[in-house]
């Protein structure tokens, strides 16, 4: 093999990383300046190109593909302005996924086979993403957004009833909350609690925590916002109940010498129960993960320079 093959071989593996409509021209006159390169390194060495002054000049070129990246950038799978978002995602993922293997809904699959569906399903849904953006670069536009800390009373008084009918209404008194939303045309004796789940410490944490969530919406009214506080008590508020959810569903089981500690008198009842508790649980995790991240991004832009102090 001569030089110029070596200089063929190269602008051929180049041209395979490029757009068919690229390739010959690029091709070309890649072509053409590798061959000038190597014609003045002969001149300079002061003898014919052969093979290794062919090789020495391709090595400062980088490798073909890297060659081709300097003609035509390929659009990554994910966009970079996407990672922290898919790696958010992912974390929620990894965090449903371990709740639910945990109080049996994978079913046969193993946590990780689930874990790997649930990854691939977001490469999939971020690369359309990307894909639809580049296609149609003006399709969403960009829009002026109030600041972080914003919230509409109506939807902060929505929130705060929602709260206090479901779930804090469910929880401590499931059996005139069953009988109110379904007219006492279904039956309550399912839903009685167990006398050692009433007075159990389990249940005055959460009903504690439950009730100061409506508490913290009613701030947010006071407030017309969030502040910063208001934001970490979300962060602990959603983070606690969601372990506490989970503890009703699984953590009495994973420790020594324990049993899980039923809920409802009705074994058919518990076995609804716990896969509830458990996705309610997974949900308030991601959740306090969202609102902690949301607290930790937050921006506090400087004041415009005709509202600075002087």
């Amino acid at each position: 093999m001569n030089a110029n093959d070596v200089i063929d071989s190269y602008v051929r593996d180049v041209a395979r990383y490029l757009p068919r409509e690229k390739r010959n021209d690029v091709a070309f006159e890649l072509r053409a300046l590798l061959g000038d390169e190597l014609a003045a390194k002969a001149q300079a060495a002061g003898r014919a190109p052969d093979k290794p002054m062919a090789m020495e000049l391709l090595k400062g070129f980088g490798r073909p593909a890297e060659a081709a990246g300097r003609y035509h950038q390929r659009a990554a799978l994910i966009d970079p302005t996407d990672t922290h978002h898919f790696l958010i995602w992912s974390l929620a993922a990894a965090v449903t996924v371990s709740v639910l293997s945990r109080i049996s809904l994978a079913g046969a699959m193993s946590s990780s086979g689930l874990f790997l569906q649930c990854l691939g399903a977001l490469v999939v849904v971020f690369s359309v993403m990307g894909w639809w953006r580049r296609r149609h670069p003006a399709a969403p536009g960009w829009r002026p957004k109030l600041g972080p800390d914003w919230m509409p009373r109506g939807l902060a008084v929505v929130a705060m009833t929602a709260t206090l009918i479901f779930p804090v209404f469910m929880y401590v008194a499931p059996q005139t909350f069953v009988r109110v939303m379904f007219l006492g045309t279904l039956p309550t004796s399912g839903v009685e609690l167990t006398e050692a789940f009433s007075q159990s410490t389990l249940r005055g944490a959460t009903m504690t925590l439950l009730i100061l969530l409506p508490a913290m919406y009613a701030a947010t009214i006071v407030q017309r916002g969030f502040r910063q506080w208001t934001g970490w008590a979300s962060v602990v508020l959603h983070g606690g109940l969601g372990l506490l959810f989970v503890a009703h569903a699984a953590l009495p089981d994973a420790l020594p010498g324990t049993e899980i500690l039923p809920v409802f008198q009705s074994a058919r009842s518990n076995l609804v129960a716990v896969p509830i508790f458990g996705a309610v649980g997974a949900l308030l995790v991601l959740s306090a993960f969202y609102d902690a991240y949301r607290e930790w991004a937050r921006i506090s832009p400087a004041p415009a320079l005709e509202n600075r102090p002087n």
